[in-house]
């Protein structure tokens, strides 16, 4: 099993020898959360400076107080505290007690004191405090590690939530000034005991240091260079990854590789994927192309797991960086991970059991594409998700379309030894669909119908424009298909109309067809009905609008449909010469995409009009008697854009 030191420290940390800032929310923060460690850095004689944040007005719990009294009090109590940490410069700033977030100006005269006093450590609060304020202090720093050089460090502190520390203090030598000090809090003592908590958690915290130590204070020591590429609220949790089984467990070694560059944030999420995998027996292949250093990133991120960290001098290219981590890698199966996409927990477990249940070769799992505004919207949902890639396995598909992603495919050694190439360096893109097409020849590709992964994009909505803003795309599949030639033949032209892209589309346009003849069916029978009836709310020149949205609808499938005939019959007559002369563009699909979404929208509208009920609607929609407009017409102008409801079931949507 691990061993007990890397869960919490067995030694203390001298912090003195620095330029202190510390930062407190209340008057009262700074000696109860690091006190001891302050009356240190004065006992050694390093400039010590204490910024209060807020006015502490709230702290009055019981009301005994005139306002502005109890500010000076507040005040007068942290001098005096001060005063016996051996600490003389002090700043009371005027924000409202637990509404520090969000202050106007607070974050510009952070910064202008910053850059005046010029600390190389800043004690504050840890994001994992309760109060407001003292998250609120955190989040400053968070904002602050974005303009203050890497090299100042933070020590983020204790107060009302403890939490993992890598850092403790012996502050014996000094206990009995923290304790001075924290008397002179009357106001607040007589609140709640905050001398006695905070002197038990001090006593706790010695609890793994030598005899003689007493008392120690635990901070979490970090560079603000850390925060900012790591992520605020993701540095606390780090060490949480160990308490894990080490990767010593049971099971075949898998490597999982990934390619990085210049996306030190990025990587630290991806490599915490992969530390928070089922599967424990798992060594990490880390490949820098060419980009800043980011070894303090791997040592922060990848928790117990071993890692191989490969640095290529200079950007040698997607392809070469891939097999730069293959050559590196021992395990008895890989994967592949980009810096910019996530492994969900179970990944690398479901597929090693499938592997070995199946005494298979390669498998993959599905994968969901997920769509953020940016890199620093991480922290929110995307703003879109969809699952493209969940298609079974068609050897002869694959020549003339990449439906499988490269953090998907876990393959084993043997598989590998196999191949003559690894990844074809020449290629800029599409190295991984080219180094899947040589090796499906070979091998059968097992498909698990389960998602395991992320695929994700920043600032844009689709697969294809991220890839035709960053690389030559078309003339990229244009080499990959000089590549492929060899495989392609007639049979595999047949399979990939059949059972690729275009044969979906067009068995999607074939049901699109049988539903709107059921649907002309049905509004036939509709307007026989509405002829033999008396209904003022329904007539039949709405029904013949609906008719005529239906027959154009009708109309532009079967363009859309004679175009992709002719781009098949086009592509056919291609791979039929002797070289291709041309690059081939097929868009299938986006296609496919907008034959679904079409083939939901005129389902919904046939539905909501068998089932319309003109009063209800009336009675529902009051404008609709004010528009003039007869229900029927008014519900296919307005109605279905507005998503309003034509009957009384609530399960159906316009």
């Amino acid at each position: 099993m691990i061993d007990e030191s890397r869960f919490i420290p067995f030694h203390s940390s001298n912090l003195t020898g620095k330029r202190v800032l510390v930062l407190a929310p209340h008057p009262d923060d700074e000696t109860i959360g690091c006190g001891g460690a302050l009356a240190l850095h004065a006992q050694a004689g390093d400039p010590v400076k204490v910024i209060f944040l807020t006015n502490g007005a709230k702290g009055d719990m019981s009301g005994r107080f005139e306002r502005d009294a109890y500010i000076r009090l507040r005040q007068e109590e942290a001098g005096a505290a001060c005063a016996d940490l051996g600490i003389t410069d002090m700043e009371f700033w005027p924000y409202e007690d637990r509404s520090l977030a969000g202050s106007p100006g607070v974050i510009t005269r952070l910064m202008h004191a910053v850059t005046g006093f010029r600390p190389e450590l800043i004690y504050v609060p840890s994001p994992l405090e309760f109060h407001p304020d003292h998250r609120a202090a955190a989040v400053l720093i968070w904002d602050l590690s974005r303009t203050i050089p890497d090299d100042c460090h933070v020590a983020f502190y204790e107060v009302n939530q403890p939490f993992c520390v890598n850092t403790l203090v012996d502050i014996t030598a000094v206990i009995a000034k923290k304790e001075r000090a924290l008397q002179h809090y009357a106001s607040q003592i007589a609140e709640r005991p905050y001398d006695g908590v905070s002197m038990a958690l001090s006593r706790f915290r010695s609890m793994t240091l030598p005899e003689a130590c007493t008392h120690a204070e635990g901070l979490f020591f970090c560079s603000l260079g850390q925060i900012r590429q790591i992520g605020l609220y993701d540095l606390p949790f780090w060490k949480l990854d160990v308490y894990r089984s080490d990767s010593s467990a049971a099971g075949p070694l898998v490597s999982i590789i990934i390619r990085t560059k210049d996306r030190p944030s990025l990587l630290a999420q991806a490599i915490q994927s992969v530390v928070r995998q089922t599967y424990a027996n798992i060594e990490i292949i880390i490949v820098n192309d060419g980009g800043q250093d980011v070894q303090h990133v791997i040592d922060m991120a990848s928790g117990n797991l071993p890692v191989i960290h490969i640095a290529h001098e200079s950007g040698k290219g997607r392809a070469a960086a891939a097999n730069s981590g293959l050559n590196a890698a021992s395990g008895a199966y890989f994967n592949f991970l980009d810096d910019d996409d996530v492994l969900y927990p179970d990944h690398a477990e479901t597929l090693v059991n499938h592997l070995q249940t199946h005494q298979a070769d390669v498998a993959y799992t599905n994968v969901r594409n997920a769509y953020y505004d940016s890199m620093a919207q991480l922290s929110t949902r995307p703003v879109k998700e969809e699952v493209m890639f969940n298609l079974d396995f068609d050897a002869d598909s694959l020549l003339f379309e990449n439906y499988i992603p490269i953090m998907s495919v876990m393959f084993s050694r043997r598989a590998l030894s196999g191949m003559e190439e690894f990844f074809c360096e020449s290629l800029v893109l599409f190295e991984d669909w080219d180094f899947w097409i040589r090796l499906s020849r070979k091998y059968l590709f097992h498909h698990v119908d389960r998602i395991t992964a992320e695929y994700r994009f920043f600032g844009i909505s689709s697969i294809e424009s991220s890839h035709r803003q960053k690389y030559d795309y078309d003339e990229s599949k244009a080499v990959i298909f000089d590549r492929a030639k060899s495989f392609m033949d007639g049979r595999s032209w047949i399979g990939f109309l059949q059972k690729g892209s275009v044969g979906r589309l067009q068995q999607a346009l074939h049901d699109m067809r049988m539903v709107m003849d059921a649907q002309n069916k049905e509004l036939m029978h509709l307007r026989e009905k509405i002829q033999n009836r008396e209904n003022p709310a329904v007539s039949c020149p709405a029904v013949e609008k609906t008719m005529e949205a239906l027959t154009a609808q009708k109309l532009l499938l079967d363009a859309q449909l004679e175009r992709e005939q002719v781009v098949s019959q086009t592509l056919a007559s291609i791979i039929a010469r002797d070289k291709v002369k041309k690059p081939v563009r097929v868009h299938i699909s986006g296609l496919v995409s907008r034959m679904a979404s079409w083939q939901r929208t005129i389902g919904e509208v046939t539905l909501n009009l068998a089932k319309f009920d003109g009063r209800y609607y009336l009675q529902n929609h009051p404008d609709v008697m004010t528009s003039g407009k007869n229900p029927m017409l008014h519900f296919l102008m307005y109605g279905i854009r507005e998503k309003r409801k034509t009957h009384l079931s609530h399960d159906t949507k316009c």
